[in-house]
């Protein structure tokens, strides 16, 4: 009798254990899968614009960014010293979140009153928009809602990092600008996103750089662009340091061009080269050199 009753238990296990909602033979019993499936139905939004107006601090605001941005656009802070990027940022766009919240509080009586060079927008699903200001000055602050915080630059960074990252795994729109429509005026903003090494179409110039308008334009060949932009990956060295950076009113050349997304770059002048990012400047040397003496010659 016993044996009896243990066989039948045995049998209702095993009938309870092929009811059991955790089978992997139901898919909707991966609670991962689930997940994926809530976050990828999640309407993001729309892609958050750039304010009229400079953002100022706010003690209706909180002191730091709301989480759930789905995406942040680069915008100018009103000193047009920044050229925002034609895209904004809609991969990971909690990382630029975080470096705004990770900078400290500014305590101390640091308060600068200058234009902000920057701003970043962040966009919510329900369209609600967040900006922080940025400058780079001694106080090197961010404007955030109620309060000031102590470092520009992180976040920033981050931003163009993460932006970058994005558009190389992103399709570039239709036909852009042409390197005969490229302007030996174009500016170069003080907030650079895009260095050299990303131009996709270019223009040598030549001339003083006071007067770009009367410089002499000569539009680089795709096969030589590709050889320069090799070179500035490889033969740059650092001018930090460096003392004698003065710009004497004479002829030299600089590079103009634009990204495949259609975002402009220049390399202006630096200490000894062309600036490339940061204190990193290039020195062609080899197939580069031989190209921008041959462009230069082109140009005279």
């Amino acid at each position: 009798m016993r044996r009896a009753v243990l066989a039948v238990a045995a049998v209702l296990l095993l009938l309870l254990a092929g009811c059991d909602g955790g089978s992997s033979d139901d898919p909707e019993a991966d609670p991962s899968t689930s997940a994926e499936a809530a976050t990828t139905s999640a309407d993001p939004g729309p892609v958050v614009e750039c304010p009229r107006d400079t953002q100022e601090i706010d003690p209706a605001l909180p002191d730091a960014v709301p989480a759930g941005a789905t995406s942040v656009r680069l915008c100018d802070g009103g000193a047009g010293k920044v050229a925002p990027p034609g895209e904004a940022l809609t991969t990971d766009v909690a990382s630029v979140v975080d470096a705004v919240n990770a900078q400290p509080l500014a305590r101390g009586g640091c308060a600068d009153l200058r234009v902000p060079e920057f701003q970043l927008a962040f966009g919510y699903p329900d369209g609600a928009r967040f900006v922080v200001a940025g400058r780079f000055s001694g106080c090197a602050e961010l404007l955030v809602g109620s309060e000031r915080r102590a470092k520009a630059r992180p976040p920033l960074r981050t931003f163009v990092e993460s932006l970058r990252t994005q558009l190389l795994d992103g399709t570039p729109p239709g036909p852009g600008v042409t390197a005969e429509e490229l302007d030996c005026s174009q500016p170069a903003p003080a907030v650079a996103v895009f260095p050299p090494t990303d131009l996709a179409v270019a223009a040598l110039c030549f001339g003083v750089v006071d007067r770009p308008a009367d410089a002499v334009r000569v539009p680089i060949e795709d096969e030589e662009l590709t050889t320069l932009v090799r070179s500035m990956q490889a033969d740059t060295s650092s001018s930090q340091g460096s003392l004698d950076c003065a710009v004497f009113a004479r002829k030299e050349y600089w590079i103009v061009g634009a990204t495949a997304w259609g975002d402009p770059v220049t390399a202006q002048r630096g200490c000894f080269g062309l600036v490339v990012e940061g204190y990193e400047e290039w020195v062609p040397r080899g197939a580069a050199l031989r190209i921008v003496r041959r462009l230069v010659a082109g140009a005279r």
